[in-house]
């Protein structure tokens, strides 16, 4: 990305000479001189604004955007930055990182988190302009695996929290929430048998390496709930680099074409099953032990950092009436999930908020019954394929080709300015 930012040579000060000596019998005063004052430092350069409009594709097809080059790009190549995907109900937006593409794309907030007012205050893509806090990359988050482990904390996790302590504290911490993991999504059991177990599974760290403070090398413990009595079993792996297969029944890190149970790419958590593998693994979240959250649902600080904490925690892995998956549909299986595709807020048929746009199922006012209509007063924050520049985005507008005619072609008109000095 090209510097939008100005930048000025620093002026030379110039300082007068003050004559001592004397010519022809004549003293030299020196004459005063004032240093110039120095030229003022030009404010940034505002970004200019790009428009996308986005003829909805077909149902099952694609179209994507590169925002460093300002123009629609192939969705086949490894450069697009936004994709649009289409479906028979409804849209989905993605980045290019993750499971939805081999960049370095991430979002950095939901439209639910930020209002284009607050994303306009933003410099770059690296600072919080309210705190001036660094954000640190794994903040923009990739797409990734929707499995179980997948929360609506802004992490997207249900195993970890980040940064109990405060604004200073950058830290993730693991819940020991009890995950039942089954090797057969399709029987109701909390044991399973001998030849298809169901594991219970605590996340139990985030840190390790020679120091022990090694990011991206998570801790686990589970035990195999159909042997009675059966050992506890305690493993760590480098996810720093790529996803780890593992296999819960050897207790060993193996190939993805091998027979795995649940896999780890730093604090991404996902199982064998829907979009994520072949297998039958569903997940299903059994037990949250006591004191780690209050009635408004926040971390409470104190007890994700007690010294105690893996011992007092360890009853709940092992208890024997932990809960049961009420059908076979309560297992959890795999599919891909994006910050940039909140779950809706509200209650159909009432008006449903996607964040991006509204869904109305009955007509209001002007509006027609099943109309999208754009939210833009909302966005978020997008990291580039390259992972070198980054955007703040809105959708301004859903246009129907005719007014009214909700089966007509569909644009939607995205707004993207791409921030000065986000590198």
């Amino acid at each position: 990305m090209k510097q939008l930012f100005i930048a000025l040579g620093s002026a030379a000060l110039l300082s007068a000479c003050g004559g001592g000596g004397s010519l022809g019998g004549a003293t030299t005063t020196p004459t005063p001189t004032t240093a110039p004052t120095a030229a003022p430092t030009p404010a940034p350069v505002a970004p200019t604004a790009q428009v996308w409009n986005a003829k909805l594709p077909a149902a099952g097809s694609s179209i994507c955007y590169d925002f460093d080059l300002s123009q629609q790009a192939d969705c086949a190549s490894a450069n697009w930055d936004l994709k649009l995907a289409s479906a028979s109900r409804g849209v989905s937006l993605w980045s290019n990182g993750g499971e939805s593409g081999a960049g370095k794309g991430g979002v950095f907030g939901s439209p639910f988190d930020y209002t284009w007012e607050a994303l306009k205050k933003w410099k770059n893509g690296a600072i919080d302009p309210v705190s001036g806090a660094v954000i640190p990359e794994t903040l923009y988050l990739k797409d990734t695996a929707n499995s179980v482990f997948t929360g609506t904390n802004g992490i997207q996790s249900s195993a970890f929290e980040y940064g109990v302590g405060g604004d200073n504290d950058h830290k993730l911490y693991p819940n020991f929430r009890v995950f039942l993991i089954s090797t057969d999504n399709t029987a109701v059991s909390n044991t399973g048998t001998a030849t298809a177990p169901v594991y219970a599974l605590q996340m139990t760290g985030y840190y390790g390496g020679a120091s022990g403070t090694v990011s991206a090398n998570p801790s686990f413990r589970w035990v195999d709930r159909s042997v009675a009595g059966a050992p506890v079993r305690t493993a760590t792996v480098d996810a720093s680099k790529a996803w780890v297969y593992y296999n819960l029944n050897t207790a060993q890190a193996v190939a993805a074409n091998d027979t795995w149970h649940i896999a780890f790419n730093r604090y991404n958590v996902k199982l064998n099953s829907g979009t994520s593998g072949a297998g039958k693994v569903g997940g299903f979240t059994a037990k949250t032990p006591a004191g780690f959250y209050g009635t408004d649902g926040k971390a409470i600080a104190s007890k994700f950092t007690e010294n105690n904490i893996l011992a007092s925690t360890l009853p709940d892995l092992t208890a024997t009436d932990l809960a049961t998956p009420g059908s076979a549909s309560a297992w959890k299986k795999d599919s891909i999930t994006s910050k940039l595709n909140p779950a809706a807020q509200g209650t159909y048929p009432a008006k449903l908020d996607y964040g991006w746009y509204n869904y109305y199922s009955t007509a209001e006012g002007t509006i027609v019954a099943h109309s999208q209509v754009a939210n833009p007063n909302r966005g978020t924050l997008l990291r580039s394929a390259e992972g070198n520049s980054f955007a703040r985005l809105r959708l301004k507008e859903i246009g129907y080709a005719t007014p009214g005619d909700i089966r007509s072609q569909q644009t939607w008109q995205f707004e993207i300015e791409v921030l000065p000095n986000s590198k």
